[in-house]
């Protein structure tokens, strides 16, 4: 009697031992799944913007690199979706059209107010420096003739 209920012990921990195991796995699975969650298919980290109704997802660009690629070489960008780079100092964030394939509105942010907006930038002048009169810390990139579309304009406040 004493082997039969060891063995119901055993048998008891192992099963016991599996379900914790089960549960394990399936945390770290879906921890990835949630920060796959916030990167687009490019790798780039998504943060939520809004600019009063409009809501976009927007691919941070951080990092010297990210910032210099920017949106270069891309087909386009989807209706909500944009580029937000940030910078660790404020300044006067010049940009430019290198290597791009479609019009954008580029937009200047300093702290969470709209402080300049350059629209309908041509894709095609590719060399021109845009730059902005107003110092920024954060600049969003989206397509051409949103900004007009969407009423977003100077002053306007951005929710991070």
């Amino acid at each position: 009697m004493n082997n039969m209920s060891d063995k119901k012990y055993f048998h008891r921990l192992v099963i016991t031992g599996l379900i914790l195991i089960f549960l394990a796995v399936t945390f770290f699975l879906f921890q990835g799944f949630l920060r796959k969650e916030n990167k687009n298919f490019w790798g780039n980290e998504i943060k939520k913007i809004r600019i009063g109704e409009n809501i976009f997802q927007a691919e941070i660009a951080a990092t010297p690199a990210k910032r210099n690629q920017g949106l270069s070489g891309r087909e386009n960008l989807c209706e909500n979706c944009a580029r937000l780079f940030l910078f660790s100092e404020k300044g006067r964030q010049a940009f430019w059209m290198k290597e791009m394939k479609f019009d954008l509105d580029i937009i200047w942010i300093d702290s969470d107010n709209v402080v300049y907006i350059a629209k309908n930038v041509s894709h095609e002048k590719e060399r021109d420096l845009i730059k902005p009169d107003r110092e920024a810390d954060k600049v969003l990139e989206i397509n051409a003739g949103l900004a007009d579309k969407l009423g977003i304009k100077i002053g306007d406040k951005i929710e991070f």
